[in-house]
């Protein structure tokens, strides 16, 4: 993907710092994500950890190109991006049991809190051009969560054949 015009277009200072806003929440997903995959106990989790961290960083890369100038540093952080890099730490201070599925649930919340941030971009083609992106996670987000829902019920079915065969 590429963004909509010139990849060095100046944007307003409004829309610049919601692009790096969505940068950094973009960032941390893809450490967390990364850093997730490390710990996955099977393949079909490292594959899934490994494939979100790649698309936000491929996110990242992309606005970097598009964010030529950054805009003046305002001195403060964003709450939005502050409470997503909290929330990606304490998913991975999770045991590993539990960290998968928090992780999960904080990649949902990045996406949703940057969906609201590209609603406030003015430029409508490049908040088009980002909101393909967050489409790509949101299918692979659901795809993984589809699968993990059936592993789940398989996972009960064999508990109540191996408790029916105990009897």
């Amino acid at each position: 993907m590429q963004p909509s015009n010139n990849n060095t277009k100046a944007y307003c200072d409004a829309d610049s710092r919601l692009m790096v806003d969505i940068l950094s929440i973009s960032f941390d997903g893809s450490v967390a994500n990364s850093n997730l995959y490390k710990r996955a106990a099977n393949t079909a989790e490292q594959h899934f950890f490994q494939r979100v961290s790649t698309q936000y960083r491929t996110l990242c890369d992309s606005l970097l190109v598009s964010l030529a100038p950054l805009p003046k540093d305002s001195g403060t952080m964003n709450l939005e991006a502050g409470y997503i890099a909290k929330a990606y730490l304490m998913a991975l201070k999770s045991s590993d049991k539990h960290a998968p599925s928090r992780v999960m649930s904080v990649n949902r919340q990045a996406l949703k809190r940057i969906r609201r941030m590209v609603e406030r971009i003015s430029d409508r083609l490049f908040a088009s051009w980002i909101s393909q992106y967050l489409a790509w996670i949101q299918m692979t987000l659901d795809h993984v969560q589809q699968q993990r829902s059936a592993m789940l019920t398989l996972e009960q079915g064999c508990g109540n054949r191996d408790q029916l065969s105990q009897h």
